[in-house]
Parts: structure tokens; C-alpha cells; sequence
């Protein structure tokens, strides 16, 4: 079933609001705040320049803006960012809700052992639908990595020989698009910008 279509909630300009920022705090703070305007709820925010046991911590400088996983005393790099905004992008991909209520709908019917790839699926495909409410920047960005796992997947299924003739079927992307709730319009819109 379709949910509605994906509308922009922290437009672009908002967000060169962080780019000057290079305290932990500020940077915390801003980011929440724009975080109000998105239709869903962010359950659990990274620690800001502090180490977090069994989750993610952000740590900003004049020169760094890195997002890392903090497990066993140690720190994993998750994402090095150029820009601000960059690790917005890489933050909100990491701490957006995992499923949209229509994929969660199909997840519900499946087994999670069994069916572990499908579930993949739903994920991904929820993924570009969330990032799309947020802007169409991190929404298109988020396109362009996960329809490229689709189409590696894809060829992993044996269903396509390429990664390029699986991009090709458009059906088989539009529908990988569609598993979110995006409507079939909007995910060939999608589709034609990857292109």
C-alpha cells in the first residue's frame, strides 16, 4: 500500500546552518533541533564527544567530523565526513527508523531466520523512502547507494547476469523501490534521476 509521498522536511539551507559549528554541544543541538521537523520520531540520538558503549559517538574538531562505533573499550570509524552536513547525512542514515509502516507490514509476514534477504530488502527500500522526507539531496544520495546493492543483489540471486542489466529492468529497481510504500510514480521518478 502506498504511503504518501515523501516531503521535504530540513530543506538544504537549513542545514548550512551547521557548517560553522565546531563544538560538540552546538553541533548536538542544532542537528535535535532541525531533527523536530521530520515526520518520524528519532529514538536514539549518538553521543556527541564521548565514548558510548555498544553505540555510536561523533567527534568534531576544526578538522574532523567523524561518526564512530564505540564497543569493547575501542572505537570503529563509521563514516569520516568532509562537511558538517555530510555527517548529518551520515548520522541520520544510521539512527533513522529501520522501516516504514508498509514494510514493516511485509516484515511482519516473514521469518526473520529464513527470510533474511527479503528483510535486507525492505530495509534498504525504507532506507531511501526516510532519507527522501528528510531532503531530496540525502534522499537521491541514499538512492544511488542502496539501488546499487539491489542490483548486486540481484545478480547474487542469479536473476541477472550484471549489475547494468539489472539496473536495465527498470521493473525490478521500481519494484525494489515500491517494497517501502513509495508510490510506483515517485520511485520512477527516482529511477529516471539515476539514471
Amino acid at each position: 500500500m502506498p504511503l504518501p509521498t515523501p516531503t521535504t522536511s530540513i530543506p538544504f539551507r537549513d542545514l548550512t546552518s551547521l557548517l560553522p559549528l565546531r563544538d560538540h554541544l552546538a553541533y548536538a543541538t542544532q542537528l535535535q533541533t532541525l531533527a523536530q521537523q521530520l515526520p518520524y520520531r528519532i529514538n536514539r540520538w549518538p553521543a556527541f564527544g564521548e565514548y558510548t558503549e555498544d553505540w555510536l559517538t561523533v567527534e568534531i574538531s576544526e578538522f574532523k567530523q567523524q561518526l564512530f562505533y564505540c564497543e569493547r573499550g575501542g572505537y570503529t570509524l563509521q563514516a569520516s565526513s568532509e562537511n558538517l552536513i555530510d555527517l548529518s547525512y551520515q548520522i541520520f542514515r544510521a539512527i533513522i527508523p529501520v522501516m516504514t509502516p508498509t514494510a514493516q507490514q511485509i516484515a511482519a509476514t516473514l521469518d526473520r531466520f529464513k527470510d533474511q534477504r527479503q528483510l535486507i530488502w525492505l530495509r534498504m527500500s525504507s532506507e531511501i523512502y526516510r532519507m527522501f522526507q528528510i531532503n531530496p539531496q540525502f534522499g537521491i544520495r541514499t538512492a544511488y547507494a542502496n539501488v546499487a546493492w539491489m542490483c548486486e543483489e540481484l545478480v547474487r540471486a542469479g536473476t541477472f547476469p550484471t549489475p547494468q542489466a539489472a539496473f536495465n529492468s527498470r521493473e525490478a529497481i521500481l519494484h525494489g523501490l515500491t517494497l517501502s510504500g513509495l508510490s510506483y510514480t515517485y520511485a520512477a521518478n527516482v529511477y529516471e534521476q539515476l539514471q
